[in-house]
């Protein structure tokens, strides 16, 4: 192992031996005084991922004002990997809403990151689509609330295009507020492949890359127009991202990735996207 990748170890080693004697006592000790142990468990959760970042030499770039914590407003991100959560988790402890892992991520899902109010779901159970749906609308009522994240393309993408993105984050009654992630593939590619990549190869790889150069872009709030659907103001939200970090927008579901949709599925799809269509046609 060359001398590079052991100081990485060893950043990454300081990182959690830091946080870990930190998060713990403030955790278990505190439990009477929320408002405090929610904003020291907010700055420990940035800590940490700032080491994570560290660890990969990563070399961060970013534009416009800093998310700050208000009621009703979301954030949507394009999604390449895991790592744009701690990516921006590092400036903002935001609370995601993310697919539910097995492993050692899956025990920082339920533990750690519960903290900061992430929102957890089974992609597998119908169930949890309206658990979540009602969480989400409560969460962003909230004034106390880190600010919420959501990565609407629902899977990981390669940072060449973004796909079609969906209508959850768009139907909550707030602002919607973009934001552009773009990564320089000349370091590293960071997309993350979860079919046929663990997560944690997925880390290594970046630990031995030579460095995860990324740009991120926080881009005017937006807000549902009069007579605009969900699906239309998600559609225009996908444009401001995707010129932003110079993305191809595709016509494709992210969730064919994991099934092959049915075909009730693929009509109603094309209904929608037909309607969408003809009413952008009326109004030139």
């Amino acid at each position: 192992m060359s001398n590079d990748r052991i100081r990485r170890v060893i950043v990454l080693t300081i990182g959690w031996i830091i946080f870990l004697s930190s998060f713990i006592p403030v955790h278990s000790l505190l439990k009477g005084h929320d408002k405090l142990r929610k904003k020291l468990e907010r700055c420990l959760v940035e800590l940490i991922c700032s080491f994570f970042v560290a660890s990969w030499t990563g070399v961060v770039k970013y534009h416009g004002p800093r998310p700050s914590m208000r009621p009703k407003q979301v954030f949507v991100a394009n999604h390449t990997s895991m790592i744009d959560f701690i990516i921006l988790e590092q400036m903002t402890a935001f609370a995601v809403i993310m697919q539910k892992h097995p492993g050692w991520v899956g025990l920082l899902q339920s533990t750690i990151l519960e903290s900061v109010g992430c929102i957890w779901f089974n992609r597998s159970e119908a169930k949890d689509r309206e658990i979540v749906a009602r969480k989400l609308r409560d969460h962003v009522q909230g004034t106390d609330n880190n600010p919420l994240l959501i990565f609407p393309e629902g899977t990981c993408v390669n940072n060449h295009y973004t796909v079609m993105f969906k209508k959850g984050a768009f139907e909550l009654g707030c602002t919607v507020c973009p934001v552009a992630i773009k990564y320089n593939k000349i370091f590293v590619d960071a997309f993350w492949n979860s079919r046929k990549q663990s997560f944690t190869m997925h880390l290594l790889q970046l630990m031995t890359s030579w460095a995860v150069v990324c740009d991120v872009w926080y881009l005017e709030p937006q807000t549902l127009r009069p007579g605009e659907t969900a699906i239309e103001f998600a559609e225009r939200v996908r444009d401001i991202i995707s010129v932003r970090a110079g993305l191809k927008k595709v016509p494709w579901d992210g969730y064919l990735k994991y099934s092959r949709p049915s075909p009730k599925h693929r009509e109603r799809k094309q209904q929608s996207f037909a309607e969408s269509v003809l009413r952008r046609l009326d109004e030139k």
